[in-house]
């Protein structure tokens, strides 16, 4: 469900996200758009089992966030506009259900009145098309089940840890959250993972090659992967055998990219 206003430049990238999608095979997948978010939308949602909801990002991470929807404690709306945790809500409380909800907030920068899109907000409407195209793929492959294997996502940077942990969870695998480094090295050895992600630099410039050997030093034997957004400088400057490292990810990550790697790592189907 891709919603704005086609006629104020960036607001239509979620029209414009959804024009393009209804270009590919998508079958079993509805696709609507308009200027705004209604009641009745609620109808459509209780016949459906997920929903992405896209829509223009006034300011926040590039290219896009991606974050987990629930229905509102509270129903709101201005007219017959609401927000999309309304419109969870009004569904639920009509018809008894609710679809599980993920949206994608396309980062836009200009709002006037025209119909030409700014060069920068065309740029992240690509990727996030990637980006849902690889959510419908990954979900279609996944209804027989999940892949029994747990990632552990290690990163300061709650949008990137959502936009992942949501792509992951949609490929079957199921994933634990660390915001620091010794909140991460206590998870692990809680909870096990199949494989880590790990950042490069949160509480210190070098906090990830630490959390790394000492994942090592512990005994920690499934794949670490650094993710890294300082360019391809840092595979010189670190020695990933020593440093227990099975690759390196560059942000912005490149999920599908991500996704491939982990499932021939961790031999998923």
């Amino acid at each position: 469900m891709g919603y704005g206003n086609p006629g104020r430049q960036d607001d239509g990238l979620g029209p414009s996200i959804v024009e393009e999608l209804e270009g590919l095979d998508l079958t079993g997948v509805t696709l609507d758009a308009n200027y705004q978010l209604n009641i009745e939308d609620s109808v459509a949602l209780a016949e459906h089992d997920r929903v992405i909801f896209v829509d223009a990002a006034i300011r926040g991470p590039e290219p896009f966030l991606v974050k987990r929807l629930q229905p509102s404690e509270i129903i709101s709306f201005s007219t017959h506009a609401v927000g999309p945790e309304s419109v969870l809500a009004i569904c639920e409380d009509s018809f008894h259900t609710v679809p599980e909800a993920v949206l994608v907030g396309v980062r836009g920068y200009a709002f006037e009145m025209a119909e030409e899109m700014s060069e920068q907000a065309v740029r992240n409407k690509g990727k996030a098309v990637d980006y849902i195209k690889l959510l419908i793929d990954e979900w279609r492959q996944t209804m027989a089940g999940e892949t029994g294997k747990t990632i552990l996502i290690i990163d300061d940077d709650p949008d990137i840890r959502a936009a992942t942990r949501i792509v992951l969870e949609s490929a079957g695998f199921s994933v634990g959250e660390a915001s620091t480094g010794e909140e991460g090295l206590k998870i692990a050895q809680r909870i096990k993972p199949d494989a880590v992600l790990l950042d490069l630099m949160m509480e210190t410039i070098d906090a990830g090659s630490k959390v790394s050997t000492q994942l090592k030093d512990a005994g920690f034997t499934s794949p670490i992967f650094l993710l890294s957004a300082v360019g391809d400088a840092v595979r010189y400057n670190l020695d990933t055998n020593e440093l227990g490292l099975a690759g390196i990810f560059q942000k912005p990550i490149d999920h599908k990219v991500l996704l491939s790697t982990l499932k021939t790592e961790l031999k998923v189907d």
